[in-house]
């Protein structure tokens, strides 16, 4: 079993696409973040954090992972 994990690329003004990845498929999206005034990785870091509340969105919104 893969371990659940996901994928950034920085595209312009802010905008970062990103795909979850797990053994049971993917989810692809895209997050926007403001960009004026902040060094790189305040920028990277913003995004990152808003692509964890919409990982935990969803999980509140499905529920967590089947148990086997």
């Amino acid at each position: 079993m893969s371990i659940p994990h996901y994928v950034v690329r920085r595209s312009r003004s802010g905008r970062f696409n990103f795909t979850l990845l797990s053994e049971h498929g993917r989810i692809s999206g895209v997050v926007v973040v403001p960009t004026e005034k902040l060094s790189r990785e305040e920028i990277e870091r913003s995004a990152r954090a808003k692509i964890q509340e919409v990982a935990a969105a969803l999980v509140a919104a499905v529920g967590g992972p089947p148990e086997v």
